[in-house]
């Protein structure tokens, strides 16, 4: 060992020695100039790991790269040296702790300080320091920093984030101001800046709470602060609180965008840096500020500033779980870094800010794999971290769109959409311990919904507006948090129409509602306020507030987004009208982000000044249209725009449309050209659209007839008086569930034509009832089938016939109801009388026709061919033939007694129908020749009733049109508006240019010149009228056989009269008028024109659509009619299942109501009751005669229910399946029940068993294999007997109590007595004594008749049986014996020659006999047991209802429960960590002793495991062993007495033990092998579990 320097070899050994002790080196003082070599090399000698070294006062200038050896060293002085910058081989000594160097020449710092992550100390004061990097912010541990006597004239900006530094100085120095981010400093104690050149301090510095020194003294401060700092640290702080805010005011002011008035609002755009460069944990990052347009997101306010989360992107579809923010005073959209554990992207979730602790609240949502959530999650806005805290308590289930908000500390969530549905639960999670708790309420609670509207108000009220589940909602409730109360808020004046997705907020007594969704989906712009004074909530539910329609002043938005916050709205658009709009197509792909904000105090919003039109209630189809209108960039390009063959068709429409009015300017305008839902003119035969679904239940006439009326919910015209101006596809009226007239009629045509049935829509004039749907004086539907069924059966019946219906199916009840309701077990029943009687036909006699003189019996003389094919020619022939035709739906004809009642129910409907009927309305007409229809008919698609054309209640016919072409009735008394073509006088046959004028003439039509007198077109009509050729569809056929009408020869008449301009079609006069001016056509005025056309020309026709080369003529002037612009009708599975418009439908008839609802689905009832059909007594409806319930998809069978209220009465009827194979079971309360069984799905072959309360049972077998067939069992009625001491009775029923006397007492009606006998027995569950048994059998052909039992009878009571046997062949008595328990006998011998029996064989039958007294005893007690258990099951399943769904129901609910979700269920099932985690609340972690422990338990129970399966293996090892060696012991014991085959067994067994110890011993060795890998394996990963993070904390 050699000198170093001025150190002798002596004291540098007794440095190095102490060095050893101590792992400090001192070398300081120690004249170096460079470290010599070998030093590192020598120290480590002494000692390798040394923790501090000091060097100060040498004349070092740099350090050796072999100090880099000193891998532990944390502590390193080298002040007073002649550094100029400070050695690189220091920025690699990682576990530095101090770092002094101090005194020195050093100029800069590196970058490189920021890899020295655990020094805590650093001084580099008395140096040349200038600027200091960037990167010494970024040490988390550092505590004191000294850089004073230096000549820094700046610091960085982000000195701030040293979180960790307490003292700091920066004296002496050059500084002429402190950066801001100073003010972060949180654990700052110290900080001296004295003798810099400051003028003034950062504001920020008056938040460091822990400051307790703060030197500034020798600076050039102006008056103010050096005022304030002499003042003393505590007012010199708040001094600077004041300047901060002081300066962001100032600040805001003049960075704030200037906002456009526009009305109420001021409106800003809103900026969004595209590709800015932010700072984190992680390293820079690019971020794009732009905040895309998306759906399910949480917008939520806090003071100035809005935060949007989560959502899915439109443009993409993508979710996302970013977080923006916007403050009001900049405009600019931040796409913020959030540090901690992110919550998973999601839409449909809940927030809330928690204003205590300035955090937002995360619930719930669904994921972009569709897996719904209830994990909780909040952001800490002062540092902008993510935390997943860990509840306690029992959380809500996974849901999507349920709201929030924040109360008294906690987070209010209510409803949301579930796995197994909505909900209505409302749960509390405390804010402060993360404690779930679902409050126990009173009241009326709102329905289960998703998307409702949510918010506190006076402090402790929660209301709860729409919403939705099966159906958009509208109501208002409120809960009281102080009495736990639900109350309903019944509300009057405009209130607001259903709709969810809306904001509502209470401010100064008002509550406001704002935006949301209405029931199409469409965007809502409007306001409501409603007046609820604070203290008054008792008074909610009575006082019925009035909403008002507030003026929101916001114009259509493609896209927006809002909130209402402290009498505030705040809205997020796309463009403006003011600002400019954004690209439409971009709007659409959803490529464009808000960048409008607008904002309005409330009390600057006035009440909005309604027209008188608005104040009328809402048309529904105006605004399902107005909203098509609006998103038409989503229906199909047909919808929108019109091909060239559909622009030819219209404006030959529209010149047709001309003539005609000039032909007949005082008739009705044509129905040709309507707009369609996007505001398109179309043609109204091509909005027919001929579809065939693939539903069979729609290929039949009553089928698809009552399935309209049943999916679609009738909505009256908006003006009764005119057809509508919009007529919509059949595809959106299907959509929309819902239409008037018009749309219900197309809808039906459509799907008739398509199933090839002969179907136009009609366009007349019906009475005020008909258009209003109003069908309370006319008699039920299902009534009517059924009278109608039950004529037809009769008829069939009287006939000799086996086909039970000749017009349609019976209804679907109709095989259950084969026989009489009375009779389903056979029980005589009082007859009931129908009220509904088929009126017999009137006898039909024309006014008009006896004024010509002309009668019925002449107009029957037609002649027979004729009468053939036209069946209306006469009442004889056709009206006479056509009984059940009348009866179809013909509410008069089947109540014509009740009419007087009738007339008096509705005068109002009367006095507007007195005069000409002049309520526009539209029907369908199904003519004969097609699908087996021999009559025409009228079908109301409102109701879907059937009317022959004679006998409906329509009042006049315009016009009527098919797929094929369109036609004007030209039949009506007189040429104007106000005269109506009756439709029971009108001629259907459409191939008549006099009776009927269509819009495309049709090639082989006779014109009306040809049509001269009255009797040239009679016989015209003999010689086959409607001979038209050439047409290209089957509807001249049919049209062909269609007949006319008693009045068809006065139609020709009339229609002569009606066109007295000329003789020609309108179609040939547009064809001539077109030669006239061609070449083809001679060009002359004159040229073939006839003279009574009239003065005008088809030029305008001509002008846009002229002749192409070789064609001409009428085949130009007609275009072919285009195809329908509609796409084929389609309706979804589940819609179709669920069958009537909103789950439920409800219409009055006269003394009747009838419900239908739906079968599948969301809408579908609990207790899978799909047909609800109540009879009352009264017109009023108030006294219940009979109700019918229909059910399916019960569990338990159930199909049917019946109940008699007046009767007490209940009639149950079953599927096959059912429990004990019910049938049916007759209940009268009381008195009697009878069971009907499936016999062949019954071991014991009972087809009917009938109890007579406490006094009989009956029973009915079939096909058994005894022959029995009957079964009855009598009771006693005198109660003495059953204790009176009869020995017979006592053996046989033992046991048996007694049962009063139920005699019937004189003048007691039926009632009466079944209460009394009711009373009597008390509710008594003991068997009954019973007084007599019977049975009957079956002949048996095999055995004689003496010999074959057909009837046992036992008398308990007597202590007597009887035995009766079947009647032989041409007998008129049969044998008989009876036995008395006292040893009498008494036979009955028919045959005198036969043999009497001996007493041994009577004594073996009478012991026989015994027996089977006995077991039928048994049987009986049997029967009864089974009875009281059908009633105790019926009970349990009217209980407990359970519904079979159906496979796509199965299908649809899985498909919301994605894979994903059970994935995660299962892992987190097995999370090994959670029976050794203690219990946690919020965010606490475990500390570090803990985690040991939960490591130890974790490690202890695997080694537990381990060690018992070894312990399980060599135990079966062991056995293996010793029963070897016991056979081998065996084997050496008997080998000289054992055979050949018994060695060869021995040696097989062996080979097999051999073989399975050979396996365990291996399956043991390769245990022990992995025994210790998966021990290290658990323990490695207990290390990387987050939730055991403590494990590595060892400082």
């Amino acid at each position: 060992m050699e000198a170093i320097g001025t150190l002798s070899r002596e004291v540098l050994e007794e440095r190095l020695m102490e060095a050893r002790r101590t792992y400090r080196l001192n070398m300081g003082y120690a004249g170096l100039k460079q470290l010599p070599p070998g030093f590192v090399e020598l120290v480590k000698k002494y000692n390798p790991h040394i923790t501090e070294l000091e060097l100060s006062s040498n004349d070092l200038t740099d350090l050796p790269d072999e100090l880099e050896e000193f891998r532990y060293l944390r502590i390193l002085r080298l002040k007073y040296n002649q550094f100029r910058r400070i050695p690189a081989v220091v920025y690699r000594l990682q576990q530095l702790m101090v770092f002094d160097i101090s005194g020195n020449k050093v100029q800069k710092l590196d970058e490189a300080v920021g890899h020295l992550t655990l020094l805590k100390e650093l001084d580099i004061s008395g140096n040349e320091v200038t600027t200091l990097p960037d990167s010494l912010a970024s040490l988390p541990k550092l505590e004191v920093i000294q850089l004073e006597n230096n000549r820094l004239e700046v610091l960085p900006d982000n000195l701030g984030e040293l979180a960790s530094v307490i003292k700091m100085d920066l004296s002496t120095n050059n500084l002429r101001y402190l950066p801001a981010s100073m003010g972060q400093l949180k654990k700052v104690q110290r900080i001296d800046v004295g003798n810099n050149l400051l003028t003034k301090v950062p504001p920020s510095m008056g938040h460091l709470k822990t400051l307790k020194e703060f030197n500034l003294r020798y600076n050039n401060l102006d008056e103010r602060y050096k005022a304030k700092v002499e003042e003393g640290l505590s007012k010199f702080l708040a001094f600077l609180r004041e300047e901060e805010e002081r300066e962001r005011l100032e600040e805001i002011e003049r960075l704030k965008p200037i906002g456009t008035p526009v009305g109420s609002y001021l409106e800003y755009r809103c900026k969004a840096e595209v590709g800015q460069l932010v700072k984190t944990e992680a390293g820079d990052i690019t971020v794009d500020n732009r905040c895309w347009i998306r759906t399910g997101h949480t917008l939520t306010q806090v003071g100035s500033m809005l935060l949007i989360f989560g959502g899915q992107l439109q443009k993409d579809g993508s979710t996302t779980n970013d977080l923006f923010w916007m403050t009001m005073d900049r405009m600019e959209w931040h796409n913020q870094p959030c540090k901690g554990d992110k919550p998973t992207p999601r839409y449909n979730h809940a927030a809330c800010y928690d204003e205590e602790n300035n955090r937002l609240i995360i619930f719930g949502g669904r994921t972009a794999e569709r897996k719904r959530l209830n994990d909780v999650a909040f952001l800490d806005l002062d540092t902008w971290t993510w935390y997943k805290p860990s509840t306690e308590g029992t959380a809500p289930t996974p849901r999507e769109q349920a709201v929030s908000t924040f109360w008294a500390g906690s987070m209010v969530l209510f409803g949301g959409h579930a796995i197994g549905g909505r909900t209505n639960d409302l749960f509390v999670l405390d804010l402060g311990g993360w404690q779930w708790s679902q409050p126990a309420f009173s009241g009326t609670a709102p329905s289960p919904r998703q998307a409702c509207a949510l918010c506190i108000g006076h402090g402790n009220l929660l209301f709860v507006h729409g919403g939705r589940n099966n159906f958009v909602l509208e109501d208002l409730h409120v809960m009281d948090f102080v009495t736990k109360t639900w109350t309903e808020i019944p509300c009057e004046g405009r209130v607001p129409p259903p709709r969810h997705s809306h904001r509502i907020s209470v401010h100064k007594d008002f509550l406001y509602l704002l935006g949301g969704l209405d029931e199409l989906g469409a965007q809502s712009v409007a306001m409501y306020r409603v007046h609820l004074p604070a203290g008054q909530q008792d008074t909610y539910a009575t006082a019925k507030p009035k909403w008002v329609e507030w003026d929101s002043e916001l114009p259509y938005n493609k896209n927006r987004t809002a909130t209402l916050w402290n009498g505030t709205i705040s809205i997020y658009q796309l463009g403006s009208n003011t600002l400019g709009r954004v690209n439409d197509d971009d709007a659409e792909k959803g490529l464009v982000f808000w960048d409008v904000f607008k904002t309005a105090k409330l009390e600057t919003l006035k009440p909005r000044q309604l027209a008188e039109d608005e104040l009328r209630p809402k048309n529904a189809k105006r605004m399902r249209v107005q909203h098509t209108i609006n998103t038409a960039g989503k229906m199909p390009r047909s919808f929108t725009q019109h091909s060239a063959h559909e622009a030819r068709v219209l404006q030959y429409v529209q010149d047709f449309q001309r003539i005609f009015e000039e032909l007949y300017p005082y008739r009705r305008p044509l129905y040709l050209t309507p707009r369609n839902e996007c505001g398109l003119p179309k043609f109204v035969c091509t909005s027919l659209r001929p579809s065939q679904l693939v539903y069979t239940e729609l290929y039949d006439l009553d089928g698809a007839a009552q399935f309209v009326a049943d999916f679609l919910s009738y909505e009256p015209l908006e003006d009764p008086l005119h057809p509508p101006d919009t007529l919509p596809s059949p595809m959106s009226v299907l959509d929309w569930r819902a239409g008037d007239s018009f749309d219900l009629a197309t809808v039906l045509a459509s799907l008739l034509i398509g199933v090839g049935f002969n179907a136009f829509v009609v366009m007349g004039y019906a009475p005020y009832a008909v258009v209003q749907n109003d069908q309370r004086n006319t008699v039920c539907t299902v009534l009517e089938r059924e009278a109608q069924g039950e004529a037809d059966a009769a008829a069939a019946a009287a006939s000799g016939k086996a086909d039970a219906s000749k017009h349609g199916s019976l209804p679907r009840r109709a095989a259950a109801e084969a026989a009489p309701v009375g009779a389903l077990s056979g029980v005589p029943v009082e007859p009931r009388v129908s009220r509904y009687v088929v009126k017999p036909l009137a006898s039909l006699q024309s006014k008009v026709l006896e004024s010509k003189g002309l009668t019925l019996t002449s107009a029957a003389a037609a002649p027979a061919d004729e009468a053939d094919r036209s069946n209306l020619t006469s009442p004889e022939t056709g009206l006479a033939a056509d009984d059940d035709g009348a009866a179809i739906g013909d509410p008069t004809a089947v109540a014509a007694a009740e009419a007087p009642a009738e007339m008096e129910a509705v005068p109002d409907a009367e006095d507007r129908d007195a005069g000409t009927c002049k309520y526009v309305h539209a029907w369908v007409m199904v003519l004969p020749g097609k699908r087996d229809v021999s009559e025409p008919i009228f079908i109301e698609p409102s109701t879907g009733r059937k009317y022959p054309l004679h006998d409906s209640p329509y009042k006049g016919i315009e016009m009527l049109w098919n797929h094929r072409n369109f036609w004007v009735c030209l039949q009506q008394p007189e040429p104007h508006s106000d005269s109506r073509a009756d439709p029971k006088d009108v001629s259907y046959e459409l191939t008549d240019p006099l009776k009927w004028e269509p819009v495309f003439e049709e090639r082989g039509m006779r014109s009306r010149s040809e049509g001269a007198t009255e009797e040239s077109e009679v016989l015209r009509a003999e010689a086959g009228a409607g001979r038209g050729v050439g047409r290209s569809d089957s509807t001249a056929r049919a049209q062909s056989a269609v007949p006319k009408t008693p009045k068809s020869g006065l139609g020709g008449t009339l229609g002569r009269s009606q066109g007295g301009v000329g003789a020609l079609s309108i179609a040939q006069r547009m064809a001539q008028r077109t030669k006239l001016t061609t070449p083809a056509g001679g060009g002359g005025a004159g040229g073939g024109a006839s003279g009574d056309t009239p003065p005008r020309t088809a030029e305008s026709h001509l002008d846009g659509h002229g002749f192409e080369d070789g064609e001409g003529g009428e085949a130009d002037v007609v275009p072919d009619i285009p195809p329908s612009w509609v796409p084929k009708l389609t309706i979804p599975r589940d819609a179709f299942d669920m069958r009537c418009p909103r789950g439920s439908k409800l219409t009055l008839y006269r003394r009747c109501q009838h419900e239908i609802f739906a079968r599948f689905g969301d809408c579908s009832r609990w207790d899978g009751m799909v047909e609800r059909l109540v009879l009352y007594a009264d017109d009023d409806r108030t006294l219940v005669a009979e109700m019918r319930e229909t059910f399916t998809r019960r569990r338990d069978k159930l199909r049917e229910r019946r109940v008699y209220p007046q009767k007490d009465t209940t009639i149950e009827l079953f599927d096959r399946g059912s429990a004990f194979a019910l049938k049916d079971i007759l209940t009268v309360k009381n008195d009697r029940r009878v069971f009907n069984f499936y016999a062949a799905a019954r071991l014991d072959g009972l087809e009917k068993r009938e109890e007579l309360e406490g006094r009989k049972i009956i029973e009915h077998f079939v096909g058994r294999d005894d022959r029995l067939v009957y079964r009855s069992a009598t009771y006693t009625e005198d109660a003495a007997l059953g204790a009176g001491g009869v020995g017979g009775l006592a053996a046989a029923s033992a046991g048996i109590g007694t049962e009063a006397n139920e005699a019937d007492l004189p003048g007691e009606d039926d009632m009466s007595r079944r209460a009394r006998k009711a009373k009597a027995r008390g509710g008594d569950k003991r068997m009954l004594p019973i007084r007599k048994m019977t049975e009957k059998f079956g002949r048996n052909p095999v055995l004689a008749a003496d010999s074959d039992v057909a009837k046992r009878v036992y008398y308990l009571t007597e202590g007597r049986l009887r035995v009766e046997y079947h009647f032989g062949v041409n007998r008129i008595t049969n044998s008989s014996r009876t036995f008395t328990k006292d040893g009498q006998s008494q036979i009955v011998q028919v045959d005198p020659l036969a043999p009497r029996p001996q007493p041994a064989a009577l004594l073996e039958e009478y012991s026989a006999l015994l027996v089977a007294e006995k077991d039928c005893l048994q049987s009986v007690r049997d029967s009864e047991w089974e009875v009281s258990e059908i009633t105790r099951t019926r009970t349990n399943q009217e209980q407990n209802i359970t519904l079979e769904t159906p496979y796509y129901d199965i299908v649809r609910i899985k498909a919301e429960e994605s894979e994903e979700e059970e994935e995660e269920a299962a892992e987190a099932a097995y999370d090994y960590l959670s029976p050794f985690l203690p219990t946690l609340l919020g965010t606490q972690q475990l500390t570090r002793l803990q985690a040991l422990e939960v490591r130890e338990k974790a490690l202890k129970a695997l080694k537990d495991r381990l060690i018992e399966r070894a312990n399980i293996i060599q135990a079966r090892l062991d056995e293996e062993t010793a029963a070897l060696a016991k056979r081998q012991q065996n084997f050496h014991r008997d080998r000289d007495q054992m055979s050949a085959a018994e060695e060869e067994e021995y040696e097989r067994q062996t080979e097999e033990s051999m073989f399975r110890i050979h396996i365990l011993e291996r399956r043991l060795r390769r245990h022990e092998e992995q025994a210790l890998h998966k021990y290290y394996e658990l323990d490695a990963k207990l290390r990387s579990d987050p939730r055991l993070t403590a494990l590595l904390n060892v400082y």
